[in-house]
This record gives structure tokens, C-alpha cells and sequence, in this order.
């Protein structure tokens, strides 16, 4: 399917500057949206909007897990990655994607598409199940900093301290 790529970019997160965290925007001639339901039917915590066409997933490398966490979001002719520390560590992380891609190309028959289209849940909703103390333990100043950051997908919630077992699983589904 991606036969070729280019890197049109490596640079600092927009929304983080002076971070040092990093982003790759590679393009391809090849409309990748046809794999989009795919994605979605195969990747855990895809968010899956068909109408732009757009699509965004986490990333541990392929075809071997990597101690990395990363974002992928694709449109058709465009593949932006996160969050890298180094230029290196982005180029060999693109790589495993346009495998990772490849690889979901070439097993289409065995994957049960999905068409199911991402809804995010409110921050309003998040803060609900959140223990609203305002601790700060999270790295925000406020529980309800958090819930955006959650319901934005910018936040881990294993990031708060105080959620009871069950409304750390419930907001691990959701999320």
C-alpha cells in the first residue's frame, strides 16, 4: 500500500513549545483513508472521525512493543506521529508506522472493519468520577484541568492518585 513517504517535517509540538517533545508530519501519494476502518477495527483506543476522513491511535512500535508511548493521527495523504525526544528516535518510529500500516493493508481480510465514529466524552462527564480535591498530584492545578486535559486525550488518567480502582477502570474504558 505505502510504497513511498516522505518526511516533510520533524519539529516541536505546536501545542508544547520549549518542551523538546518532538512531531513527524510525513506525507505519502497514496490515500491511506481506505485502511481507516481497519485501524479502527484492530487498534484499542482508536478515534475514528470517517466524515473528515480522520483517524487517531496510540503507538507502542512494530513489529516489537518499544517502551514508547506514541500518537498517530492519519489523514488521507498525511501521517502526523508524537511525542519523540530526538530526530533519530522519530524516523525509526515513522518507519515502524508505514509497517505498522503495511501490515494492516495486507491482513485487511482478516480484520473485522469498524465504522463505529469516535465521540469523546465531556470534561464535565470526566470530572465527575474524578475526586475533585484539587490535590494537584496530577500535574494540574485543578481537577477540572485535568478532566480537559482527559477528555482531549493530552492526560493519562493513571496520572491521578486518588481514583478508586473502579473509577480508574471505568474512565480507562471511556477514555
Amino acid at each position: 500500500m505505502i510504497k513511498d513517504y516522505q518526511i516533510k517535517s520533524i519539529d516541536n509540538i505546536v501545542c508544547l513549545p520549549g518542551t523538546g517533545i518532538l512531531r513527524a508530519v510525513v506525507e505519502t501519494p497514496e490515500d491511506i483513508s481506505e485502511l481507516f476502518p481497519y485501524i479502527n477495527g484492530y487498534v484499542k483506543k482508536a478515534r475514528y472521525l470517517p466524515k473528515i476522513p480522520w483517524i487517531r491511535f496510540p503507538f507502542s512500535g512494530f513489529p516489537e512493543k518499544t517502551n514508547g508511548k506514541y500518537d498517530i493521527a492519519c489523514r488521507p495523504n498525511q501521517i502526523i506521529l508524537g511525542k519523540f525526544s530526538s530526530n533519530e528516535e522519530a524516523k525509526d518510529i515513522v518507519k515502524q508506522a508505514i509497517d505498522f500500516l503495511n501490515f494492516i493493508y495486507k491482513n485487511r481480510e482478516n480484520i473485522t472493519p469498524s465504522l463505529k465514529e469516535w465521540s469523546p466524552p465531556s470534561a464535565i462527564a470526566i470530572l465527575k468520577y474524578l475526586p475533585q480535591t484539587n490535590c494537584g498530584k496530577c500535574g494540574e492545578k485543578t481537577c477540572m484541568s485535568f478532566a480537559v486535559k482527559l477528555s482531549q486525550g493530552e492526560a493519562e488518567v493513571e496520572k491521578c492518585a486518588d481514583l478508586t480502582k473502579n473509577k480508574l477502570e471505568f474512565l480507562r474504558e471511556v477514555l
